[in-house]
């Protein structure tokens, strides 16, 4: 039951990303109409707060971040470069080829954001040697729908 009900959020969740990334790309200036999602507020809130942790833990200044699952409205990861590591470099990385086309769409109207945002379709257990260069790994909350699935990837 548990894992039905995290399918049917994420399912849900994915949805509503969607339907605000597809939102944004029909407005001018994408990325300064972030603030019309829903709830992001949490997402201001959580970045600030994972941003002041990796800060008292030594990485002030990351050079690059990678993020897993990043689907098609990855906000923790836009609230972090546009508020908090203006010079850092961030790849997603999602099993879903659409969502990174939608993602895509609102970042190219951002030249500066556009260099430092890059965007791969794959399954993250089969990124190898490319993970050694971050500074930082965040992963979704639903990246491994299940507590097997997601002990494999945290031990990737």
């Amino acid at each position: 039951m548990r894992e039905s009900l995290i399918n049917l959020c994420g399912r849900a969740e994915g949805l509503l990303e969607l339907e605000f990334a597809t939102f944004l790309i029909e407005t001018p200036q994408p990325l300064n109409s972030l603030h019309l999602f829903p709830y992001y507020g949490n997402y201001v809130k959580l970045a600030s707060l994972e941003y002041m942790i990796l800060h008292e833990n030594g990485v002030v200044q990351p050079k690059k971040e990678a993020f897993v699952g990043s689907g098609p409205m990855p906000l923790t990861s836009f609230v972090m470069a546009i508020h908090h590591m203006k010079f850092t470099h961030f790849d997603h990385f999602d099993v879903d080829e659409a969502a990174n086309g939608v993602v895509r769409q609102p970042v190219v109207s951002d030249a500066e954001l556009e260099k430092r945002m890059k965007f791969e379709t794959c399954d993250i257990v089969n990124v190898k040697e490319k993970l050694t260069e971050y500074d930082c790994i965040f992963l979704a909350a639903l990246v491994g729908l299940n507590k097997d699935e997601k002990l494999k990837i945290l031990s990737h």
